[in-house]
């Protein structure tokens, strides 16, 4: 354990050290980024990692918890609200609170004060799964997904959260990450430099739309996708 009481750094350091890691691990690889450029970027002297956090890789982790606790800030109330209000939720109540919940956090990926650092640091933890990714899981999607599948399940009629509400309530996220994600080719494409506010609004009216049409889904028993992918030349993609 570093001896803290030695040390002059105030908590506030700490604070600059998990968004300077932030940005610096939302744009590079873990390898890449130095303890020098962090501390530097933190205004911080040689020894405050060490002294805050131990090393740089419990920084990493950190700062993964600090980036879910960002994210999720009001959802976490959110989600409890949804909770205490699921038991006696009609269908149409649980279609209302999916559509707020997917919107509100399309609002914090895309427009939010980490919409720039966070996507790349939870894309390459997606991608490239380390502890931090168990740390964003229990801390953030682990718990909001559970309640998309419970929103789907009450929404659907369901009185228990089945396969295909999981796949359902995923596939909502899926939206939200590619207007974040792929957000270059999306202002290449509106002429712009950055989202407006009133894109960020049709984004957001556009995720309620594509939430209700995904509840409308039908279960594959009724609606059966193929089994296995199309012979070449079938004539099917002609």
């Amino acid at each position: 354990m570093p001896d803290r009481s030695a040390n002059p750094e105030t908590p506030d350091t700490r604070q600059r050290l998990l968004r300077s890691a932030l940005r610096a691990f939302g744009h590079n690889d873990y390898d890449a980024v130095s303890n020098r450029q962090l501390v530097q970027d933190a205004g911080a002297n040689v020894a405050a990692i060490s002294y805050h956090f131990g090393g740089k890789r419990e920084l990493y982790l950190a700062t993964a918890a600090y980036l879910a606790e960002q994210l999720g800030e009001g959802i976490g109330e959110q989600l409890d609200r949804i909770e205490q209000a699921l038991p006696s939720a009609s269908a149409a109540d649980c279609q209302r609170m999916l559509g707020q919940l997917v919107s509100g956090f399309a609002l914090r990926l895309i427009a939010g004060p980490l919409s720039e650092d966070a996507p790349g640091f939870i894309f390459r933890e997606q991608n490239q799964p380390t502890e931090a990714f168990d740390v964003l899981y229990e801390k953030l999607f682990g718990p909001m997904h559970a309640v998309m599948a419970k929103l789907v399940a009450g929404a659907r009629g369901l009185e228990e959260v089945d396969t295909e509400c999981r796949l359902v309530a995923h596939a909502l996220t899926g939206p939200t990450i590619a207007f974040r994600a792929a957000r270059t080719t999306m202002l290449r494409h509106l002429g712009r430099n950055a989202y407006t506010d009133e894109d960020v609004a049709q984004i957001q009216a556009l995720l309620c739309v594509i939430t209700k049409a995904a509840l409308d889904y039908q279960a594959l028993g009724s609606n059966p996708l193929p089994s296995h992918p199309l012979p070449p030349h079938s004539g099917a993609d002609r």
